[in-house]
């Protein structure tokens, strides 16, 4: 599969034969990530050129779930304090208003946890403490 996108990669004029960025400019951001990982990992040999390649390609795409935990988590904290407030000076909440922060307050911490699991090495762990963390903390604050 990465020697088919390789092949591609030269076809359209975006790379050259050696690896280097050719004379057509990438037309979206995955051509140029593609392009990117291309060349940097060009000074390796050939049977491990194509594994560095899918690994370097794989390994951005792996951080985007511990970002999209930690919005999530911070998500939670952002409505928990909200609803602190709302409540603080109006005295109740209600309606379509209380619906939504609550479930938003439910679903932020499972999706959280969710996409914690998928986070890359041990950057996975914290990630799903910090959401059990949450999930028990709702549980207990709303009591």
């Amino acid at each position: 599969m990465v020697k088919r996108v390789e092949k591609t990669l030269v076809a359209s004029g975006v790379m050259n034969e050696n690896y280097e960025p050719g004379t057509v400019r990438p037309r979206n951001k995955t051509m140029e990530r593609l392009l990117h990982a291309f060349v940097v990992n060009r000074s390796y040999s050939e049977e491990e050129f194509y594994e560095y390649v899918a690994v370097s390609l794989v390994r951005k795409n792996w951080t985007a779930f511990m970002k999209m935990s930690l919005f999530f988590a911070s998500v939670f904290v952002l409505l928990w304090i909200g609803i602190r407030l709302y409540v603080m000076y109006f005295l109740s909440i209600s309606g379509v208003v209380a619906l939504g922060m609550f479930a938003g307050m439910y679903l932020s911490p499972i999706l959280g946890l969710l996409t914690g699991i998928l986070a890359p090495g041990w950057k996975k762990y914290p990630l799903i403490l910090l959401n059990l963390g949450l999930l028990i903390f709702l549980n207990y604050s709303l009591v």
